[in-house]
């Protein structure tokens, strides 16, 4: 008997971090107008660097719904006055660091942008 071999199936096997995408995040948001909103009460989410790690991680970078996302620690970049926020999420067998900062203002009115995204495990 012939045994047959499944290529496609058996790459996409192989490599379960596939699909999430890696590197500097260029995401085309107007920062300025996603704060107004935010001050206005709408996308409160946005103030939230996990929650914003997930929505745009699922909506954009290829994360999963079922994923988990974890706070991981707050930074200060004191030379370019910016808040960061670092957050794990899981993905499969794949963990991955988000990094975010607030583009427009600082502090806990300060909407979330992601800006990077590292696979911690290779």
């Amino acid at each position: 008997m012939r045994k047959i071999r499944l290529f496609g199936r058996r790459q996409q096997q192989q490599d379960p971090c596939m699909g999430v995408k890696q590197g500097q995040v260029s995401i085309s948001e107007d920062f300025l107008m996603i704060q107004q909103l935010a001050d206005n009460g709408e996308n409160p989410w946005r103030l939230n660097p996990v929650q914003t790690a997930r929505q745009i991680g699922i909506e954009k970078l290829g994360f999963a719904p079922t994923d988990v996302f974890r706070f991981q620690r707050y930074d200060m970049d004191y030379s370019l006055g910016l808040n960061y926020a670092l957050v794990q999420a899981q993905h499969g067998p794949c963990l991955f660091l988000i990094e975010l900062c607030q583009p427009v203002r600082q502090g806990s009115t300060g909407i979330w942008a992601v800006e990077r995204v590292a696979i911690v495990n290779d």
